[in-house]
């Protein structure tokens, strides 16, 4: 009997202690990454917390997966650590550590877990940065503190569709937590990061953080002889210690309270504090000093990226602080600041060359705000991210709100900043003529050498416009010449193509029959041109090509013209598609004199693909250098200072190439195009392109359609022929601030009336306008049956927000004027 008690005492004793090693074990929690050296490629940063452990100080790695077994790690090192945190009352409330690894391998994937004799975490993955990237992915987003209703579920979803676009890293632009000093907090946000930022592959995203105001906890002046700004000291960091716990829980490179990062060779990140000092009057703002000197030093750096937590203006909190930056930007050229603070998305025109965006949807209470004149889009009070992709051409940025839906797209362009023109007429007697198709038109006369083919980048694709479809079909091309450019355009519309859809459907006439000779030549050159006449386009129909030709178009009546309603936008979608997606696109029309304008179709789908420029419904005459001896037979040359010109000239020999019946293609002035739902209501934001137009629109059942807004130019040219906009795209500009023609295609009868129409203005046209009182302007429509501006009955001004407003009963053109 005595036996069994001991045995039962000893059972008992030993699940007394299991039980009790499992309370005393304290794994490590809240793995997150950054980089506390300036290199992505070779390195990588971590930090984690104990809550009682302060022996966790192991990280364990190796370059296979090794299931959690600490024993076989190949790798090991020591953090630093354990560092006490301080919480708001003082209190001790656990530990952090943080480890830096050094001599790992480019574009590699690693596995690691941490910890000590306490245990070890599950095992991790993160991956390196390779170091030949010529594209790279980011995310950035942030203002994910606590205070809003549906926190933390709102913070949660948009962090999780984050990590769905697999970036590399993400930029936080501050206010990760509400209260600075509560460790709570930071503890909760650090394993927030290591649940949460995790790509589809299973690897933790590393963090470049941003210090905001909700980091800082100082609230009255410090002691020391600071000057004090108007505004006053709140929440100002004068040292780390104001955010110790900020700099506890994040890895960044020195001096940390700002820094910056080499991301690849052409692109560069720097962090700036708006939460000090940053008025270059005050001598303590060492930052500025900090940044001149690093900006300058990165003079060759493609692609600069500025973050910093308040925006740059008075109205969002800057004054006195990031309104200081400005002028550096300019000073550096820096591309795009990036900013939080406002819990919404919105991003600026280029002020002084830079595009300023603040993402602050992350999940914090939404602000609520009204678009300004210098607004390119929204503020849209929605949570919300963007996704950054950068290359060595372009820097794309796509916006996207909590259900996943495009909310804005800007790319910006290094090398080719627009589409650009590598064919021209080459005698100075050739001009064009019969330029009746739609505005803007632009006039060539004598001397004008006239545009015939761009090439320009949409999305990851690139598109070729140009008016050359008549000189594709047989007996009107040489070999060596016409061949050989259509060579060179497919490899740069996607180098590598091999496969080219030749469209023939929707009346084309240029079809591969026609232009079988020019098609033969380049089956010679390894291009395997299919024709095809299925009707639709579809993205099925595309999806096995590399480059798609569309030689003209020709839907409507030969008689009066194209009509480009008999084109489905389904399939002008398809087509954006494909080109987005990294293929080329060429598409043609040529010289149709007796008014046919079937410009207008192609057009449709150069405007429906967002590329920047229009095709002309003209004709290209010279009668003094021609190779027939006719004047729409002109000779046309290569630029050789464009990349498809200078390899022509190459393999050529030369610049000529023998033309007949072309046309030209033009820039266009800023539009905008959105799909509109039916059976709701929808703001169109042409602000997005330079449109400075916002309409709201709302449709019935059935209601589904385009609206289309496009930004007329502001100066016209007077009649005789100089090159510019003519006196033909309709009445003069004359007594107008802005001009801009809105337009639809949903039936009347549909649209719930009236509309919105705001357009707004800048403070500087205003003043050259040459208008005496800005609280008069008001918008004016154009009366198409009685040829005159007449006034909108229900218009006003905003001269705060630069805005003119009426409520409308048609679409038009609208300007705005002085009553």
């Amino acid at each position: 009997m005595h036996r069994r008690n001991s045995l039962v005492l000893l059972v008992a004793l030993s699940l007394v202690l299991t039980l009790g090693s499992l309370v005393v074990a304290d794994l490590p929690q809240g793995v997150h990454l950054g980089w506390e050296i300036n290199d992505i490629n070779t390195t990588m940063s971590f930090v984690w917390y104990t809550d009682e452990s302060t022996t966790a100080s192991q990280l364990l790695y190796d370059t296979q997966s090794r299931g959690g077994d600490k024993s076989l790690y190949t790798f090991s090192t020591t953090a630093d650590g354990p560092m006490v945190i301080i919480g708001r009352k003082g209190d001790e409330e656990g530990y952090t550590y943080k480890a830096t690894l050094t001599g790992l391998t480019p574009g590699v994937t690693y596995y690691f877990v941490c910890g000590g004799p306490d245990g070890y975490t599950e095992e991790f993955m993160f991956h390196t940065v390779p170091s030949d990237l010529e594209r790279i992915r980011f995310i950035v987003g942030g203002d994910t503190r606590q205070g809003a209703l549906d926190f933390p579920e709102g913070r949660n979803k948009t962090a999780l569709l984050q990590a769905q676009h697999d970036p590399y890293f993400m930029i936080h632009v501050g206010d990760h937590i509400e209260k600075s000093f509560d460790a709570g907090e930071w503890k909760e946000y650090s394993r927030h990061l290591q649940e949460y930022y995790v790509d589809t592959q299973g690897h933790l995203i590393p963090i470049l953080p941003i210090i905001g105001n909700h980091e800082v906890g100082r609230t009255e002046a410090p002691e020391g002889d600071y000057t004090v700004p108007e505004t006053g000291f709140y929440e100002f960091e004068i040292t780390k210690e104001d955010a110790r716990l900020y700099y506890q829980f994040f890895c960044m490179p020195e001096p940390k309270r700002w820094y910056t990062v080499n991301i690849t060779k052409d692109l560069r990140f720097f962090e700036l504090n708006s939460e000090t000092y940053s008025n270059p009057e005050y001598p303590e703002t060492e930052q500025l000093g900090w940044f001149t000197e690093v900006a300058g030093a990165s003079a060759d750096v493609t692609w600069k990226i500025v973050g910093f937590h308040r925006p740059a203006f008075e109205e969002y909190g800057g004054w006195g602080k990031s309104v200081n930056f400005l002028p550096l930007f300019d000073q550096f050229d820096v591309d795009v600041a990036i900013c939080g603070h406002e819990h919404f998305y919105a991003r600026t025109i280029p002020i002084d060359g830079t595009v300023h965006i603040i993402a602050g949807g992350g999940g914090a209470p939404l602000s609520q705000s009204y678009p300004k004149s210098w607004h390119a889009c929204g503020p849209i009070s929605q949570y919300s991210y963007t996704v950054f992709e950068v290359s060595p051409e372009e820097l794309h940025v796509v916006a996207y709100n909590v259900d996943n839906e495009l909310i804005d797209e800007i790319t910006l362009h290094k090398g080719v900043a627009s589409s650009e023109t590598f064919l021209r007429t080459r005698g100075e007697g050739s001009y064009a003529a019969d330029n009746i198709g739609p505005p803007p038109l632009v006039v060539y006369s004598a001397g004008t050498y006239p545009e015939i083919a761009t090439f320009g980048k949409v999305g990851n694709g690139n598109v070729i416009a140009g008016g050359l479809a008549w000189n594709c079909i047989n007996g009107y091309w040489k070999l060596g010449q016409y061949d050989v450019l259509f060579d060179i355009m497919f490899q740069h519309l996607n180098a590598g193509a091999t496969k080219v859809l030749w469209y023939e459907g929707y009346g084309v006439a240029h079809d591969t029959t026609a232009c079988s000779e020019l098609v033969t030549a380049l089956g010679d050159l390894g291009y395997t041109v299919v024709g095809d006449a299925t009707e639709p386009i579809t993205s099925a129909l595309l999806a096995e090509y590399d480059v798609v030709v569309i030689p003209q178009l020709r839907l409507g009546s030969s008689y009066v013209g194209g009509d480009p309603n008999q084109l489905p936008w389904e399939d002008v979608e398809a087509i954006r598609e494909f080109v987005a997606s990294g293929k080329g696109l060429m598409i043609m029309d040529a010289h149709d004199y007796g008014g046919n304008n079937w410009a207008f179709v192609q057009n449709k789908v150069l405007e429906g693909i967002g590329s920047d420029v229009a095709l002309q419904s003209d004709g290209v005459y010279d009668w003094a250098d021609n190779w027939l001896g006719r004047g729409w037979h002109p000779m046309g040359a290569v630029d050789p200072s464009t990349p498809i010109g200078a390899e022509y000239v190459a393999r050529t020999g030369g610049v000529a190439i023998e033309l007949w019946e072309v046309s030209t293609v033009v820039p266009i002035p800023a539009f905008f195009l959105e799909k509109v739902a039916a059976g709701a209501r929808t703001i169109v934001d042409g602000r997005r392109t330079g449109a400075d137009t916002r309409v709201i629109i709302k449709t019935l059942a059935g209601g589904e359609g385009y609206v289309r807004i496009q930004r007329e130019p502001d100066l016209t040219v007077a009649e005789g022929g100089e090159e510019g906009y003519s006196v033909l795209s309709g009445p003069t500009a004359a007594g107008t601030l802005v001009v801009v023609d809105v337009t639809t295609d949903i039936p009347a009868a549909l649209i719930e009336w009236p509309i919105t129409i705001e357009v707004y203005y800048t403070q500087e046209a205003f003043y050259a306008s040459g208008f005496e009182d800005e609280a008069l302007l008001a918008l004016f429509y154009w009366d198409t049956e009685q040829g005159m501006w007449r006034a909108c009955p229900e218009s006003g001004v905003n001269v705060e927000r630069n805005c003119v407003t009426a409520a409308t009963y048609h679409f038009t053109r609208f300007a705005i004027m002085q009553k």
